[in-house]
């Protein structure tokens, strides 16, 4: 179940963060949700003096992948203008917020998806090679029928997703279906209905693991789920990675075991021994590297 709408203005100290200004606590209207966002890691305090602190954003990405699990916000600008916009009260601005979403919810909730070498049928319809330029939107799962034996590949990054035939060369096995969520989190939800296995393709920092093993992991067995690790991270992460994905991510993975998940312990080591994180879309350019 999703969380009460975000107040307008926690909204607007958020849309300030996440620009890079530092708010002091007096800023905030809502303590609650402050204390929240600081201990899910999505805020960091930091001392202004000897009784002075003040609050900033270490991670622009994870506030909106965050805002977009826990709030169904894919832009604050756009949720902040959508208050802006309606000339009632705010609490009828909250009602008028609800029923917005709502309406999302039964529309656009759904993913995107391709496939290589393999079948999709749709509705009782076998779904062609759509032209270049055109990718499906799957917004009725449940008609959604795949090959048994095609691997899953989740993609977080729409770049990587569109350009996918680049990346290709990297996963040997033949029958391949792509999907990258949208506003939702209907392709978790998806993936528990049908016996594929599922490769998730994710960004090598703290913050892609993270998503990984609450998102995915959580939900799937360790003998269906797996997270993509090229075979020579290693020398990538070390020659093209960066220091601040490591330094304003890592407390991301504070409270995770990581020993109860094998798969990425190989690359959380990596991460540690280099203190850099490398971004998945880092790989268009890079793929004839590790082809």
């Amino acid at each position: 179940m999703k969380s009460k709408p975000l107040p307008l203005s926690f909204a607007r100290c958020l849309l300030r963060l996440q620009n890079g200004e530092k708010l002091t606590p007096g800023e905030f209207a809502s303590k609650d949700l402050l204390k929240r966002f600081y201990e899910d890691g999505i805020l960091t305090r930091q001392a202004a003096g000897k009784r002075r602190s003040v609050y900033f954003c270490p991670n622009i990405v994870a506030l909106k992948n965050y805002l977009k699990i826990q709030k169904d916000i894919l832009s604050l600008e756009d949720y902040i203008n959508a208050f802006d916009s309606d000339t009632s009260d705010g609490e009828s601005s909250l009602v008028s917020t609800k029923s917005t979403k709502a309406f999302r919810k039964k529309s656009l909730q759904g993913f995107f998806i391709k496939s290589l070498n393999t079948e999709i049928v749709l509705a009782g319809e076998s779904i062609n090679i759509t032209p270049e330029g055109i990718d499906l939107f799957v917004y009725q799962p449940e008609k959604l029928k795949i090959s048994n034996d095609a691997l899953i590949v989740g993609i977080e990054n729409p770049e990587c997703f569109v350009k996918f035939e680049k990346l290709a060369p990297l996963f040997p096995q033949k029958e391949l279906v792509v999907v990258m969520r949208y506003l939702s989190q209907s392709p978790n939800r998806w993936l528990q209905t049908v016996p594929n296995k599922y490769l998730h393709f994710g960004d090598f920092d703290p913050a892609g693991i993270k998503i990984y093993i609450s998102e995915y992991r959580t939900q799937l067995s360790g003998d269906r789920c797996s997270f993509f690790i090229p075979h020579d991270i290693e020398q990538l992460i070390e020659r093209y990675g960066l220091d601040s994905l490591y330094d304003k991510q890592i407390h991301l993975l504070n409270n995770i075991d990581i020993q109860s998940y094998p798969e990425v312990q190989k690359l959380v080591v990596i991460l540690d021994k280099y203190r850099k994180g490398l971004e998945q879309e880092r790989l268009l350019s890079l793929y004839h590297l590790i082809a």
